[in-house]
């Protein structure tokens, strides 16, 4: 293309924290489950190891459905109250894993990263912040089975 010499309409996406992913075959998505992407780039509910690409804001059923057929809507960045069995108030600051849709962990050994632990609410609860959307390796890599199953907090 070349440089603009007319203004120009853009279509800009509202918002800034959200995304779309087309839906795999026979995959269904429950509102509020991580998805992930399949090696094709397709999303479903996530399997550890897959990369995270956003919590379901509704339910996208493709069950009867070929690959793309329906579109999941993600909730991209921002911060939720997860289900983490066996955090503590000390656990402030470290990285959270899930082994599934529905299944949080400090455990990275082959599980796919979510986020960081921000606030903790109660026993086995608490603020997770992500960013899917960030081209930070860091916050979309999965672990690889070989890594440490625990790591230290980060310093202030």
């Amino acid at each position: 293309m070349t440089q603009l010499n007319t203004d120009t309409n853009r279509v800009f996406e509202t918002p800034a924290d959200s995304n779309a992913i087309p839906v795999a075959a026979t995959a269904k998505i429950y509102q509020g489950s991580l998805v992930g992407k399949t090696a094709s780039g397709y999303g479903r509910a996530l399997n550890a190891g897959d990369v995270a690409v956003g919590f379901a804001k509704d339910n996208t059923d493709n069950t009867n459905g070929i690959d793309g057929e329906k579109v999941c809507e993600l909730k991209a960045k921002g911060k939720v109250s997860l289900f983490i069995s066996g955090i503590t108030l000390g656990d402030i600051g470290r990285k959270v894993y899930a082994s599934d849709d529905n299944t949080f962990t400090l455990t990275a050994s082959g599980n796919s990263a979510v986020g960081k632990l921000i606030r903790f609410e109660k026993a086995d609860y608490g603020i997770v912040a992500f960013d899917f959307l960030s081209t930070d390796e860091e916050t979309t890599e999965v672990a690889p089975a070989t890594t440490p199953t625990t790591e230290e907090p980060e310093g202030e």
